[in-house]
């Protein structure tokens, strides 16, 4: 009696329905996310940590103090001179400097910077440590140092609700410097929130 082949492998049509069926699949795995939130996200963040870098480098060269004050609900924040010595009180022009703003403060608004558009919101900013609390202020010292004993996270967000993602800038409280965290689903601690 003859053998009769099976035929080995798979037909066109039944791989078909599989990459259908994986397609279904992974449509409803994966969260509706707006393609560019990540892009606005980390451009925001990168222009925080580069604003952080920028307050922390006139406290080195200038052996003074500097502060940022954040305002999460206006969706910016505020450098000034902290140091004793009122020759620095008149802050060097930035980039984004607004002709509106005092000659002693420089006010970096998430809103107006160009290419991140409406998405990015300042969510956040607390201490990363064992216990997170809520900060408002962020203190870089004469060495680089900030004056918090913990690390200070700073969180931004885009999009509402489940769709909503967040990325972080963490700064370190010994050597000043930020650091941009991963693009997440999950936002800042709620100790943080304020």
């Amino acid at each position: 009696m003859p053998l009769r082949r099976c035929p080995s492998g798979f037909s066109l049509v039944e791989l078909l329905i599989v990459i259908t069926v994986m397609g279904i699949v992974a449509a409803l795995a994966l969260p509706n996310v707006d393609p560019g939130v990540h892009e606005r996200l980390l451009g925001a963040a990168q222009v925080i940590a580069g604003d952080l870098a920028y307050a922390r480098g006139l406290a080195v060269a200038n052996n003074s103090s500097y502060r940022l004050a954040f305002d999460t609900t206006n969706n910016r924040y505020t450098l000034t001179h902290s140091g004793v010595n009122a020759a620095f009180n008149v802050l060097p022009p930035s980039p984004f400097h607004s002709s509106a703003d005092s000659p002693t403060q420089n006010i970096f608004d998430l809103k107006t910077l160009p290419g991140l558009g409406e998405g990015a919101q300042l969510c956040a900013v607390g201490t990363a440590g064992a216990r997170p609390a809520p900060v408002t202020t962020l203190e870089f010292g004469p060495l680089g140092q900030t004056t918090a004993t913990d690390p200070t996270a700073i969180w931004l967000s885009a999009g509402v609700g489940n769709v909503a993602r967040y990325i972080s800038v963490i700064v370190n409280p010994v050597t000043g410097l930020a650091t941009v965290g991963s693009f997440q689903g999950g936002g800042p601690p709620p100790a943080i929130l304020q």
